[in-house]
């Protein structure tokens, strides 16, 4: 009887101390709303409608991370990632239309805001790894470095550089979020929005590559390519028919911004797929792959826009172009430099991209880990290469057990699709790809192990020996 009166005591109180967090944190709202009103009312008054809708932009996302709670870390990182940062109709890669310490800000605003915000409310904690305090001390030392370098805060207020330094914070923030939730929503939308701009792109300006809003076109089908995967997955969990759609969008608009590049990476993804459909024995998944491939080849082969765009990047005097010269000549390059200095390399991030521009017409080296090689040396190597390293574990150990866990398959082929893109493609330097890297390898790395061999349950039999039996492998298809 007294236990009774504990519990329904006990239950009481619970209530009573949630009613009193729901009204503080309605108080909070009360409080931060007011101010928010003050601040934007003065900005107003004081005739600067910018910094008011710059205040209004910052208010928002505020309230947007106290509604999405744990999705808001993924949809800050998918946001600032596919957000058109740079001129929307180009001819070449330029400048970005806002200020480099705007740039760096979203940057580093993407990974820390929900992650303090977190941390404030008491959201769960991320595991205790050894191998994540190393990797942070390995960053850490990597900043103080590049500062010592560049001599110079101004100069490290670059995208390129904040770039590559949040890679490893965007990756340990998301340890705390390592459940996963919100990841393909987030994905979806971000990939839904990079759709939209490339349409209107293409609309403005047929003759144009498509992507230049994001910095550049073989950034845009990096950015395809690297969403496509969780984002199908949402898709299809909801609707066959939307998730064949947005597979023969993100086709047409890869298509069009000509980046070679990303075409090998969607092949890649493809490649892996099947090998981890049929290593798992989902032969109705392959089958619906197989015809989402043909279905998505006739409609390249009959739409006469998209088969002269691959024809003219196929084309058989493909060897003699300017960009495959040119990767040949950072090879070499890129080869001797790392000879030279191995470990810590220049000990400054876009160095090579310098050479490059000033030995050739191109000022980028086509080749991303030799690019970070030569500027950072092996360690700054080892250090962008950990997000990828995590992927291809996870992309492993579901071969090796043959096993297809949707959710970390999903996350994993994002990674290895914008790594294969980096092979030919200086990715470290752009912060975008940075963010969706580094947060994609954290989320992953809290559950790789979960992928492992299906647990044997017990079944008693009738003479009292417990047969095992097994349960089915989690399929992509359900």
């Amino acid at each position: 009887m007294s236990s009774a009166r504990g519990f329904a005591s006990a239950r009481l109180g619970g209530g009573g101390r949630s009613r009193r967090i729901g009204l503080l944190e309605r108080w909070q709202v009360i409080v931060g709303g007011a101010l928010a009103i003050g601040v934007v009312g003065g900005v107003i008054t004081a005739k600067k409608p910018s910094t008011a809708a710059l205040v209004i932009v910052v208010g928002v996302g505020l309230i947007a991370l106290a509604m999405l709670g744990e999705r808001a870390f993924p949809w800050a990182i998918v946001i600032v990632a596919v957000a058109p940062w740079y001129p929307f109709i180009a001819q070449a890669a330029e400048p970005p239309i806002v200020k480099q310490k705007v740039l760096c800000a979203a940057v580093a605003a993407a990974p820390i805001a929900p992650w303090l915000w977190a941390v404030a409310r008491g959201h769960r904690k991320a595991p205790s790894s050894r191998a994540a305090l190393l990797m942070g001390i390995l960053f850490l030392g990597l900043s103080v470095l590049i500062y010592e370098t560049l001599d110079n805060i101004t100069l490290v207020i670059e995208s390129k550089v904040v770039g590559f330094i949040f890679a490893g914070v965007a990756f340990l923030c998301a340890r705390r979020f390592g459940a996963g939730r919100g990841w393909y929503s987030a994905a979806f939308g971000g990939l839904v929005i990079l759709l939209l701009l490339g349409l209107d792109a293409y609309l403005q300006a047929p003759a144009n590559r498509v992507g230049y809003f994001v910095g550049y076109p073989i950034t845009y089908g990096a950015l395809l390519v690297g969403l496509l995967p969780p984002a199908l997955l949402f898709a299809y969990q909801r609707s066959r028919l939307l998730a064949g759609g947005l597979l023969a969008a993100s086709a047409v608009l890869m298509i069009f911004s000509e980046s070679r590049s990303s075409w090998v990476a969607g092949v890649v993804v493809l490649l892996v797929t099947v090998l981890a459909l049929g290593r798992a024995g989902h032969y109705k998944a392959l089958a619906a792959t197989g015809s989402a491939v043909v279905v998505l080849f006739a409609l390249i082969v009959g739409t006469g826009s998209l088969s002269k765009v691959v024809e003219k990047k196929l084309a058989s005097n493909i060897t003699q172009t300017q960009s495959v010269t040119h990767r040949q000549w950072s090879y070499q390059y890129a080869v001797q430099a790392i000879k030279e200095k191995p470990i810590f390399g220049e000990g400054t991030p876009g160095f090579a991209a310098e050479q490059s521009a000033n030995r050739t017409s191109i000022g980028a080296i086509d080749n991303g880990y030799l690019s970070i090689t030569v500027d950072m040396g092996l360690i700054g190597l080892f250090a962008a290469f950990i997000p990828i390293g995590v992927a291809l574990t996870a992309i492993w150990r579901c071969l090796r057990f043959g096993v297809t866990p949707r959710h970390e398959l999903a996350l994993a082929l994002g990674i290895v699709a914008m790594a294969v893109v980096t092979a030919f493609y200086d990715s470290f330097y752009w912060a975008q790809i940075d963010l969706l890297l580094g947060a994609m390898g954290g989320a992953l790395s809290v559950r790789l192990k979960t992928i492992g061999a299906p647990q044997q349950t017990a079944n008693p039999s009738p003479h009292g020996q417990g047969n095992a039996a097994r349960p089915a492998p989690i399929s992509l298809a359900t």
